[in-house]
């Protein structure tokens, strides 16, 4: 998936960061997909937030976001086709809307969380917040 596989130069750096703190805790049940699962829905949990606050600069960086990654034709058929079905997903829904789907816990949530266009809309201290917090429940 798109998000899975970092896409873009701030994904790249901030995986790198995100590497430094899981290498110093106890990796039991990090880095499942279950924790990454956890971490993505808290994560969107955060961005629903400050949708709340802030909707037309969350939803604007989304869509550049979004353009910038289909401007960039790196990605197979598939991946376009998720990219194009968030394109749908911003143009057609509301901010409630919007937070419903990307804090719904159900197999679909999960699987457009995994391809979000929502990467670096929180600053990296509060995404390193969240990655904390959910280590520190992981290895409770």
């Amino acid at each position: 998936k798109v998000g899975a596989n970092g896409v873009g130069g701030e994904r790249a750096r901030l995986m790198k960061v995100e590497n430094a703190v899981t290498s110093s805790v106890e990796i039991n049940s990090l880095g499942t997909h279950r924790f990454l699962d956890e971490f993505a829905l808290a994560y969107h949990r955060a961005v629903a937030e400050r949708l709340r606050r802030e909707p037309q600069t969350v939803i604007s960086h989304a869509r550049q976001n979004l353009n910038r990654w289909i401007e960039s034709a790196t990605f197979g058929d598939g991946e376009v086709q998720t990219l194009e079905e968030w394109q749908g997903i911003l143009n057609g829904s509301d901010v409630d809307r919007l937070i419903e789907i990307i804090t719904d816990t159900s197999d679909e949530g999960q699987r457009l969380r995994s391809s979000s266009p929502f990467v670096g809309t929180l600053s990296p201290e509060k995404r390193m917040e969240i990655l904390a917090d959910c280590e520190q429940r992981a290895t409770a």
